[in-house]
């Protein structure tokens, strides 16, 4: 199944009373199906566990149904685990009482893991595509362009523009005459040069403002153009937001391979932007304005459904508490009118989940950008209001 932010909600919203089965792993395709690899026996090694679990649980129903589960996501497994089957990192989601099962997979690793929870366990999913939020790769030569939409680990080839030049009325006539050499010297071939060289800007110039449309529609966080100067510059000076330039490929292959070819520049724009947001939910806060910072000023902004964008270490947990009603708070909190409440040891997946519920996005932190918020919990927000 394709990955993207209304499947990642999807995902959010799936739960059971009996349990929702949350599968990750990462196989090697290099390794023979008939093997047995390293991640294949961990994998076998972890349901073990995760049966012997389901077995010790005293309440019968649920242990009955777990178990059952658990037999009929057979052929799933061996689907999950197949090496021969597209992408590294695969997830698999399954309610305990109803016979549907949900997979992803990407040419990304995952957190090897299982749980069990009355939800979908998200976190190492988000987590995962977090590492490659949208972005567009542009390859611009004197024959046309070619865009890439690179997303959660998936590279898509969206084709391109091609360059029609119209010559036909420029053609060399076979030889120099009194015509051909004006008075201010030009021959006709550098005039039939600079033509197609002038054609050749104009049309990249449409090529670049089609991109800017086709970014703007697909929420690319950072568009790297590919190109020899002056057609790159052309190109990227038709665009907004973060753009990176570099030379052109001899041979630009396979989408896959593009990615490959600008994965640091990406892995480098992922880091500005979330040092950027991180800046801007640190003015705001500090201002009194749209932004906040640490853990309890957060989960405050999230029970308001005030956060547009959600701001999240990705090495850090955080542990908190959950009332009957939903709303989330730090430890040792005391809600007002004493609800219902329960400690939970996994406040990131339950952040996660609020704000996906009121339409916020997640922003994960890395490098330097995680370093912004490393005095305030790790977490931080900018804010709708």
């Amino acid at each position: 199944m394709r990955f993207d932010r209304a499947a990642l909600r999807e995902v959010v919203s799936i739960s059971d009373e009996l349990g929702v089965l949350s599968f990750y792993v990462t196989v090697d395709p290099r390794a023979d199906p008939g093997s047995r690899p390293a991640w294949r026996i961990k994998f076998a090694n972890d349901l073990g566990e995760l049966r012997r679990r389901a077995e010790a649980d005293p309440e019968r129903a649920r242990r009955t149904a777990v178990l059952k589960r658990l037999d009929g996501l057979e052929r799933d497994f061996h689907a999950l685990l197949d090496p021969s089957r597209p992408g590294v990192g695969r997830v698999l989601f399954a309610p305990v009482g109803r016979d549907e099962a949900r997979t992803f997979s990407f040419q990304l690793p995952v957190a090897d893991q299982m749980v069990l929870e009355t939800t979908a366990y998200v976190r190492p999913l988000v987590n995962t595509v977090e590492t490659a939020p949208p972005a567009g790769i542009v390859v611009v030569s004197r024959d046309g362009t070619r865009v890439v939409d690179y997303r959660y680990g998936q590279a898509e080839d969206l084709g391109g523009m091609r360059f029609e030049i119209a010559s036909d009325d420029w053609r060399d006539p076979g030889g120099p005459s009194r015509t051909d050499y004006p008075s201010h010297g030009t021959p006709y071939r550098d005039r039939f040069e600079k033509r197609v060289a002038d054609n050749v800007a104009r049309l990249t110039r449409e090529a670049g403002q089609r991109v800017a449309e086709e970014a703007a529609n697909r929420g690319w966080t950072a568009i790297v153009v590919l190109g020899d100067p002056p057609l790159g510059e052309i190109l990227a000076g038709e665009l907004n937001g973060d753009v990176i330039q570099l030379g052109s490929v001899a041979e630009p292959g396979s989408p896959t391979k593009l990615v490959e070819r600008v994965r640091p520049q990406l892995e480098q724009a992922r880091t500005r932007l979330g040092a950027l947001l991180a800046g801007q939910a640190r003015d705001g806060a500090l201002s009194g304005g749209r932004g906040s910072l640490g853990l309890a000023d957060t989960l405050g902004a999230l029970n308001d459904s005030r956060v547009a964008q959600l701001l999240l270490d990705e090495s850090r947990e955080w542990s908190g508490r959950c009332a009957a009603d939903g709303l989330l708070y730090p430890p040792y909190a005391t809600p007002p009118g004493n609800p219902e409440i329960t400690e939970e040891p996994r406040m990131g997946e339950r952040m996660i989940e609020r704000a996906l519920d009121i339409d916020a996005e997640v922003i994960v932190l890395d490098g330097a950008a995680a370093e912004a918020l490393a005095d305030v919990d790790g977490v931080g927000a900018i804010l709708r209001w």
